[in-house]
């Protein structure tokens, strides 16, 4: 009993001093200027040694507060609190940034906006085998992303973050998109069509750029098939086959087009 508690204790130390050893590590030894400091942090946020780098960043701020680095560190703690994935933060971070210093470069060129605008895309959940796809859960996230970002390309159009804007506002609109089509599947398998057509007409006004153009018009034709609108539904599939022709669907619509026509009866 005396031997198990002796190994009890001998683990507890080498655990005591393991915990300090890696404290000792994780503590930065910082550098006589407020730039060497900023540079290290830098150094540590490529590395993604993210609270390493906050430390840096930190005591450039507490240190030389009245430094032109300091400035910069309150935006390398916001980039830190993206890579930690602490987007709360950062985005007040970011926020903060462009309300205390409106004249900064980092402002005037859209960075710190954008930065915003990138946290909240991350906060979009992703797909993953063991969860729902994400167009079937909450588009909330999606939909604040696609504002802050939407604002942002309006504020920022020259900015040098505006083509990676665009493509993140091109996910937003995919995403939202694809929620609409399971929408629509979703009242079709419960044999409710007007309120999937209602889905179906408004994705295609409302997300134009989607990529989901072709596919949303067949599944519309489809439904005023099944509807016995086949007037509209004939326009529904002309529209798919005259201006989405290398689609595969294309062919299938001059399909339905055919079978369309051949129930009309003579005059």
């Amino acid at each position: 009993m005396r031997a198990f508690a002796l190994f009890l204790c001998l683990i507890t130390l080498i655990g005591c001093e393991g915990s300090a050893a890696n404290f000792l590590r994780s503590a930065p030894s910082f550098y006589p200027t407020a730039q060497q400091n900023y540079e290290y942090g830098l150094k540590e946020l490529k590395s993604t040694n993210w609270l390493t780098a906050i430390q840096y960043f930190q005591h450039v701020k507490s240190n030389f507060g009245f430094s032109k680095w300091a400035t910069l560190s309150e935006l390398g703690v916001a980039d830190a609190n993206i890579g930690r994935e602490k987007f709360t933060e950062a985005i007040d971070g970011y926020k903060q940034f462009m309300k205390a210093h409106p004249s900064h470069e980092h402002v005037l060129d859209g960075y710190a906006a954008y930065k915003i605008g990138e946290a909240y895309h991350n906060q979009i959940p992703s797909d993953w085998f063991l969860t729902p796809p994400s167009y079937e859960k909450d588009q909330g996230p999606v939909l604040d992303a696609l504002r802050e970002l939407t604002a942002f390309a309006d504020a920022y159009g020259d900015s040098p973050y505006a083509a990676k804007a665009r493509k993140l506002i091109g996910d937003c609109v995919k995403r939202l998109a694809d929620h609409e089509l399971y929408v629509a599947r979703f009242y079709l398998d419960r044999d409710k069509p007007y309120a999937a057509v209602g889905r179906l007409e408004g994705l295609i006004k409302d997300y134009p750029g989607a990529q989901r153009e072709a596919e949303t018009l067949m599944l519309l034709g489809k439904t005023y098939l099944k509807m016995e609108q086949r007037d509209r539904a004939r326009e529904i599939f002309n529209k798919l086959a005259s201006e989405y022709p290398e689609d595969y669907r294309a062919g299938k619509a001059r399909l339905y087009i055919q079978f369309i026509d051949k129930q009309k009866p003579k005059s």
